[in-house]
Order: C-alpha cells, then structure tokens, then sequence
C-alpha cells in the first residue's frame, strides 16, 4: 500500500466513528474541518492544512481521517430528510 494512504480497515473504523458522531460533529462544527485519530477529535480548524498542521502537532503519528463539516443548508440540499435548520 502507498504510505500516505490510510489503510482500508482504519477507514472503515473511522466510517464507524463518523456513523455514530455526525449528527454531533454537524451541530458543534458546521462549515470547519475536522481530524479525527484514534476515535477522537484531534483538530479542529478552517482547512484541511491546518487540521493536519494541529494534529501533527499534538503527536498524531499518522494521516488522520479528515472531512469537512456540512453547514445546515448543504445538509438540508444532500440530506433532505435530515435537517439541522433552526440550530
């Protein structure tokens, strides 16, 4: 496997993770970025750079898993039938 790809079995955890925390992570941090390691938030910040910039800093060893947050009106467009209007 190329060593700056996330191996398939850590992608499919993460998958998990993000299962269980998205409706959290939509309400907390709409329209950021997020990494999370280790099934945790690591970083929080405005771009994919600087959130692998954050987790390298407090010690993340490898690519964490990284997505860019909806805000309620991309939600509302992707996922017509779950809607974070009026948060």
């Amino acid at each position: 496997m190329v060593n700056d790809m996330i191996d398939p079995a850590e992608l499919e955890g993460y998958n998990r993770w993000l299962e269980e925390h998205l409706d959290e992570v939509c309400w907390k941090y709409p329209g950021r970025y997020v990494a999370v390691y280790g099934n945790e938030i690591v970083a929080i910040g405005d771009s994919y750079q600087e959130v692998y910039r954050l987790a390298r800093e407090k010690g993340v060893p490898h690519f964490p898993f990284v997505m860019a947050v909806p805000r309620a009106e991309e939600t509302v467009a992707a996922l017509p039938s779950v809607s974070y209007l009026g948060s």
